[in-house]
């Protein structure tokens, strides 16, 4: 016979044990009737059944309706409309199949067999059926999307109606009086709800389950508390074993950590439950507290887990961020203490939500749920700032820096809200806070791994690399390529996963996130009849300003990682990069033109407008415009190459979308409009050949050794260090006249950028070595013409 004192206390521990097993996701919400959950819809159900799930949906959605409750309702519409969906392609296929069937059979003859004609008509009524259903399923279906946006209006409108009420502050004894004498109905609901977890306690000792629990229990506690540490210690025997010296060792030993805490805490719970629902019959609401189980506890988990991946207290050579020991000792416990704490304030907010219980309590226990976080954030920070004045640490710089700015300024904003009495405000930044720190924190492990794994297992310089390129058969170039953009695509990636989950609304999922998504008409609204709302005004500005710091990002991506991986030449590199910038100029200017419910097809007007004007004032603009698109993609000329144009002569440095920018010798620049290289003629000096000639013409007199000459000239060619040896140098004797010998000595540089200095050096050296050997330049030579009677009459000089 059992004992009564023990059965209470073992009903008493499986109480708490329950209690403790609830999610921190529910939000401020009114005060419902308590309602049954909503029949489960089978897969594959028909059209009737799919109408009377419609139907007791829409009765379930009213404005007394909480917010899980009505989250709940529309995932139970959009499973409706995917089932309505799914079943209208089926209908599609068979009506298609039928038409197949009625093609072989043929139109209707006179002469033809009875069974014939039997057949096509019973084909024939089958696809109307068909036909008729998939009219029905597509209305069906619009009706339950139809629904669904209705509830995600409900719920905004509900949400901004809770979030601007202002109640009573914790510093008034109102605020307490709501949590310590909850009203009748409340302590009826409390009761009730009390009485179902001690039934259920009583059945899960009861003789014949009693062993099977605690045997659960006892394996849960084993899983939590040994298995975490035996997986820990076997995951990192594994990376130091497996893995080479270096980051991705480090950063996949963080990793491992948060891992490890995850997984065996959320095994823990799922043991625990397995062990309740095994050996008692539970009730709805008892049920509906086991389903909440698992969110809590791997959410607690994911916060104890993080924050040790991140801290790495006992392990300072696996921490992944730059932080001192000081600084990450300081820290240590706020992260347990952070997840005890919601545990037990989550406790009575589940217990809310279950119950459907007053307004009153339910906004007094998110405000107290606000109230601990954002103390326990303030004094994380306190001690952050008292850490570094007491081991004066090197305070961070860039953005890191900004991280306790950041949060320190949100906790200060929910502080003001609750002494001001705006709970529900307060706590939706509390909870904003706390899930955006978890998301980002994952993400920089995972971003930090991903990167590291890209460069081991593909970079060149890395053993792993080698490996793979001898497996193969890569080249390193192509190596360096495939790593570099791997790791951009996979960490963009990821940013992106780690964006759309923590700015989604909260009590929404991803698939809600992205339902919502497909749902918007971004072009349907007409220009004349356009309604800019200023969400939508701060939505359009904020996608502006990060698209102008994500196309910057890709273009600086381009230019400094990835190309320069690539065989391709500076100019052919600049181009690319210049149209990417504007490639991503348009698709952004597409975006927000979409974002403010702009259709392109309705600024026709705004082309005829600007037609006009094209074809006076502009027209010159565009045919620049027009020109330097011609010029990034024809290449005619390109960054880097020296040419020479209407008399302006130097090297391109840019070319823009209007103009390209020429930089002259003496380091002044030019704009030149792109048209004048599209209709004039251009000397491009660098395009086919990238070698320079250097020329020296001499004129010497009729008597000169021209051996000697030749072997003077070719002496000095070969000596000089910019004269290339390939072509060879080259002393060709040009004319004999009657001023002299025309002697010719040509050379090869490496760019004609260095003919000019080039030629000044060898001058200089040949005039030296004539003048040693005695030779000179022939010198301009007169003749005098005598006329007698008349004198003599000059002729003018003539040169050598």
């Amino acid at each position: 016979m059992q004992h009564p004192r023990f059965n209470r206390f073992t009903a008493l521990v499986l109480t708490l044990l329950l209690s403790l097993a609830l999610p921190f996701t529910a939000q401020a919400a009114a005060a419902p009737a308590a309602t049954t959950p909503l029949p489960a819809l089978a897969d594959g159900a028909t059209l009737d059944a799919l109408n009377d799930q419609l139907d007791l949906i829409r009765q379930r959605v009213t404005v007394s309706a909480n917010d899980d409750l009505l989250s709940t309702l529309r995932q139970a519409a959009q499973q409706v409309q995917k089932q309505a969906d799914d079943l209208s392609a089926d209908r599609t296929v068979s009506v298609e199949h039928l038409d197949d069937q009625l093609k072989v059979i043929g139109p209707a003859q006179a002469d033809e067999a009875p069974e014939l004609t039997k057949q096509r008509q019973a084909l024939t009524a089958k696809r109307n059926d068909l036909v008729d259903d998939e009219h029905q399923l597509s209305t069906l279906s619009q009706s339950a999307r139809d629904l669904a946006s209705q509830i995600v209006n409900l719920r905004r409108s509900l949400f901004n109606s809770q979030i601007s009420t202002r109640s009573a502050s914790p510093l008034s004894p109102a605020f307490w009086s709501s949590l310590i004498r909850p009203t009748d109905d409340d302590l009826r609901r409390l009761n009730s709800l009390a009485q179902d977890v001690g039934n259920a306690g009583a059945a899960v000792m009861a003789p014949a389950a009693r062993w099977f629990f605690l045997g659960a229990l006892v394996l849960s506690v084993l899983i939590w508390v040994v298995g975490r540490r035996l997986l820990e210690r076997f995951l990192a025997w594994a990376m130091i074993r497996w893995l080479p010296e270096g980051r991705l060792r480090r950063s996949a030993l963080a990793l491992t950590v948060g891992l490890a805490t995850v997984v065996t805490i959320a095994s823990s719970a799922s043991v625990l439950r397995w062990g309740v629902t095994n050996t008692a019959e539970l009730s709805a609401n008892v049920l509906n507290l086991l389903d909440q189980v698992m969110s809590l506890v791997v959410f607690c988990a994911f916060v104890v887990g993080l924050g040790r991946a991140m801290l790495m207290v006992r392990r300072p050579s696996w921490r992944l961020p730059n932080l001192p020991d000081e600084l990450a000792a300081a820290l240590g416990p706020f992260p347990k203490i952070l997840a005890l704490a919601l545990m037990i304030i989550g406790t009575q907010e589940r217990i809310n939500s279950v119950i459907a219980s007053s307004l009153a309590l339910t906004v007094a226990v998110n405000g107290l749920t606000a109230l601990v976080v954002s103390l326990t954030a303030f004094f994380a920070l306190l001690r952050y700032h008292r850490s570094h004045s007491r081991f004066d640490l090197e305070r961070p710089t860039g953005f890191v820096a900004l991280i306790p700015l950041i949060i320190g300024t949100w906790v200060g904003l929910a502080l003001l809200a609750l002494v001001s009495g705006y709970l529900t405000l307060a706590y939706f930044l509390t909870v904003k806070l706390l899930w955006m720190s978890v998301v980002g924190t994952a993400a920089y492990l995972l971003v930090a791994f991903f990167g590291d794994l890209c460069e081991t297992l593909l970079s060149p310089r890395q053993p792993g690399g080698l490996a793979l390129a001898s497996a193969l058969g890569l080249s390193e170039r192509h190596q360096a390529q495939a790593a570099t953009l791997l790791a951009g695509v996979g960490r963009t990636l990821l940013v992106f996963t780690a964006l759309l989950f923590a700015l989604m609304p909260s009590g929404s999922n991803p698939s809600e996130l992205l339902e919502s998504i497909s749902l918007l008409d971004l072009g349907s609204k007409s220009l004349g009849g356009l309604k800019v709302v200023p969400s939508d005004i701060l939505l359009a500005l904020a996608l502006a300003v990060g698209g102008l710091v994500s196309i910057r990002i890709v273009k600086n991506w381009l230019a400094e990682r990835l190309l320069p991986e690539t065989n391709m030449d500076a100019g052919m590199r600049a181009s690319l990069v210049t149209l990417v910038g504007y490639l991503g100029y348009v698709l952004l200017a597409i975006v927000v033109m979409s974002t403010l419910s702009i259709s392109l097809t309705n600024l026709t007007w705004v082309v005829s407008a600007l037609s006009v004007g094209i074809g006076f004032g502009l027209q010159a603009i565009v045919q620049n415009f027009i020109s330097g698109l011609i010029l990034l993609t024809e290449r005619p000329v390109k960054v880097g190459d020296w040419v020479s144009l209407a008399g302006v002569e130097g090297d391109i440095r840019r070319i823009n979308v209007r103009a390209t920018e020429i930089q002259m010798s003496d380091r002044s620049t030019v704009i030149v409009p792109n048209s004048q290289f599209i209709t004039q003629n251009v000397r491009n000096v660098t395009m086919g050949n990238a070698l320079g000639v250097v020329g020296i013409t001499l004129t010497l007199p009729l008597d000169t050794d021209v051996l000697k000459i030749r072997e003077l000239l070719l002496a000095a060619l070969n000596e000089h260090e910019a004269i290339l040896d390939t072509p060879a140098p080259s002393v060709s004797f040009k004319d004999l006249t009657s001023n002299g010998l025309i002697i010719s000595a040509t050379g090869y540089v490496g760019s004609p950028r260095s003919v000019s200095g080039a030629r000044s050096d060898l001058l200089f050296t040949i005039l030296g070595r004539l003048r040693d050997m005695g030779v000179t330049l022939s010198a301009p030579q007169s003749m005098l013409l005598i006329n007698e009677g008349q004198g003599v009459l000059p002729v003018p000089k003539t040169e050598a």
